[in-house]
Formats: structure tokens, sequence, C-alpha cells
């Protein structure tokens, strides 16, 4: 097997007294859909933004592409850059268009050239179908529309791994099956992905690997067909019967 792009090593997190990550290990290896799922407060985003460094682990190490970002004498910001992130909310900035919400980035960060980051942000847009956008004001696109844009304004910067925190939850339920068919295809791609989300058939559909966390400890792990046809652990058991 190849080497894990990402490795968590003895991760455990508190805030004040509230012990939110307990003792986690995990690998995350190319081309993996690792799908974080457990009930609210189970740690899970919590996890996810520990790998790029968002949350700083109390204690324990984070590897990226075998160098460990929680040595103080790493580029945190140049290993970030290779890291795609998407938040519940878009974050885009209301007074850039479609187009300057995705190069800003391009051009401040990686250094581009004008055009050829408005070629990038184009050839982006049309990859999550909004190639008619570019030049609209993100007042004037739906929730659905919005996320997409966050989302190729990650992929623009040509990121090895995209991390998803609940992506959808912000979205009318109508508008949450366009960005899901957006990461599926990014799946389909071969882009390693975490994903932490309530959707259970995308979970189980596009997912390679199924996590399902409680109390910041990761409870049960692998097939995500396997768990949800037969889950081993009762609490996972309880939890998958009250949201299937």
């Amino acid at each position: 097997m190849s080497e894990p792009i990402v490795r968590l090593q003895g991760i455990n997190k508190w805030f004040g007294k509230l012990h939110v990550l307990r003792d986690v290990n995990l690998d995350i290896y190319p081309r993996e859909v690792l799908v974080l799922i457990g009930p609210s407060g189970s740690g899970k985003s919590t996890l996810l933004r520990t790998i790029n460094l968002l949350e700083e682990p109390t204690e324990g190490k984070v590897f990226f592409e075998g160098q460990e970002l929680t040595d103080i004498h790493t580029d945190l910001n140049a290993a970030r850059t290779r890291m795609g992130m998407v938040f519940q909310q878009f974050n885009l900035f209301p007074h850039r268009t479609v187009t300057g919400n995705i190069t800003l980035a391009l051009q401040k960060v990686l250094k581009l050239r004008a055009e050829a980051a408005r070629q990038r942000a184009l050839q982006q847009l049309g990859h999550v179908g909004l190639a008619d956008k570019a030049g609209a004001w993100p007042s004037q696109l739906s929730g659905g529309q919005q996320q997409r844009v966050a989302i190729a304004r990650a992929l623009a910067m040509e990121p090895v791994l995209m991390l998803f925190d609940e992506v959808t939850s912000a979205l009318d339920p109508e508008l949450v099956n366009e960005v899901l068919l957006v990461m599926q295809r990014l799946a389909s791609e071969g882009m390693t992905m975490v994903v932490v989300t309530h959707e259970m058939g995308f979970a189980r559909e596009v997912g390679t690997r199924l996590i399902f966390m409680d109390q910041g400890a990761i409870i049960e792990e692998g097939d995500p067909r396997a768990i949800f046809a037969n889950p081993q652990q009762e609490r996972t058991k309880s939890f998958l019967s009250q949201v299937l």
C-alpha cells in the first residue's frame, strides 16, 4: 500500500476541561474518500480541522505528505496550499464576483498573473457546472451555487487533499444534491477527500471508508456498506437506527 497522505498519531484535544478528541490514531491514503459520521458534538469537525491545524491538538502529531505539521519549524501556510477546505458557510466575498472570489488566492498566494488566474477560475467553474455564473455576484446565487463556487475556489489551488466540513447542512434540502453530485464527481476522479456529513446516502455510496465517532473517539471504522448493513458496536447501531 502507498504511504498515507495524512497520519494522525495520539491526537488529544481539550477545550478547557472538555476532552473533545481522545487518543485518535488515523492514516488517510491517496484516493480515499473518508467519511466521518456521528452525533453532534462527537468531535468530527474538530478532527477534520486538526488535519490542517485549524485546530491545534493538545497532544499528538499530525503528518501531511510525510512532513510533521505539528513541528514549529514547518511552513504551515505552504502545506495548507496543498489542502483545500470547504466549510458549512460559503465564506464568499460579497463585493467580488464569482471569478474574483476564485482568483484572489491564486494571485495573492500562488502569485499567478491575472489572466492565468482567470483561466484557472473559469476552468474550475466549468468543473462544478457554473461556467455561466463567472461574472455573477454571490448575492445573485442560490446557496447551492455559492457552495459550488466555494468548492471551485478550493480546487483552483490544485490541492492533493480536500476537506469538507458539513458542506450541505446550511442548504435547503432541494439544493443539497447539486453539491453532493460535485463531490461525487471529485471522488470518481480520484481526489483524496475527508468528509464530515449527515448525508448517509452519500456516506454509504461514495465513501471508501467510514468512521463513526462518539465523545471524541473513533468507535467503529471500515467499509461503509458493511457498517450500514451490520454495525458491530452497540453505539453505532443505536446511532444508525435513529438516522436511517
